[in-house]
Order: C-alpha cells, then sequence, then structure tokens
C-alpha cells in the first residue's frame, strides 16, 4: 500500500511540473507584429575588427502571418537572403527550417510600440522598415 501511494505522489508530482514546463515553454509571452523590420546591430558585444561591417550592414527581417521569415542582408557589396519559420515561444524568437543558415532561438524584449530587442547569437534591435526609412531632409 505504501508503494502505491509512493508511486501515486511521485507520478502526480512528475505530471504537474511537466505540465507547468510545458505551459511557460510554449505559451508566448510576447508578440511580435507580422510585417519588416530593420534589424540594427547591436556593436557591444561584436568583435572590433567586425564593427564596420556590422555597422554598414543592412539587415532586414521579414515576419509573415504564414510563419515564413525572410532574413535579408546587404553589405559591402554582398547579398545574403535565406527563408525559414519563425515561432515565438515564451519570451523567445524561434528560426528554423532555414535554406541556409542554422536554426537560432533569441530573447525577444518589447522596447516600444512594434519595436523588439532580441538576444541570442547576435543582438538587434527591430524597427519597423517603414519608420526606418524615412528619407533625412536637407
Amino acid at each position: 500500500m505504501f508503494r502505491f501511494l509512493l508511486l501515486t505522489v511521485v507520478s502526480l508530482g512528475t505530471f504537474l511540473s511537466c505540465s507547468s514546463q510545458g505551459a511557460s515553454e510554449t505559451e508566448p509571452t510576447v508578440q511580435i507584429e507580422p510585417g519588416e523590420y530593420k534589424a540594427v546591430i547591436n556593436t557591444a558585444g561584436v568583435e572590433k575588427d567586425m564593427r564596420a561591417y556590422a555597422v554598414t550592414s543592412n539587415v532586414s527581417f521579414t515576419f509573415e502571418t504564414d510563419q515564413t521569415f525572410i532574413y535579408s542582408v546587404r553589405a559591402m557589396g554582398k547579398e545574403i537572403d535565406d527563408v525559414g519559420k519563425w515561432e515565438i515561444r515564451g519570451d523567445s524568437l524561434h528560426i528554423f527550417d532555414l535554406g541556409k543558415g542554422p536554426n537560432s532561438a533569441f530573447k525577444v524584449t518589447k522596447t516600444e510600440a512594434n519595436q523588439y530587442n532580441i538576444d541570442g547569437p547576435n543582438s538587434f534591435t527591430l524597427v519597423p522598415a517603414e519608420e526606418a526609412m524615412t528619407p533625412t531632409q536637407n
């Protein structure tokens, strides 16, 4: 009888801990609005010899409503484009099934309306492309 009671308590504890973990990992705590974003690279963690490349890079992320993710980089005469999928899990942006690049995960923090910081293999501030590309007046 004692074994049965102990087994029941252990099973119940395992079930409750697994169900609470699963809920926190899959329920989004932040949302990214679908659209095109200019990705401004945070150069604090970039090596000195790569900062010029990072600062002059034109990086954009597109999040489509069908979960398609488009990555685009234009820098120093080179162009890199990649397409995959995106999903928010908890407080993280997961990018996967890319044609060229590796799967990645970024912690997402909303800073302002439709602006986000994402930190992972690289750190970016995402700003809506239409706001970021306003021409300067001379």
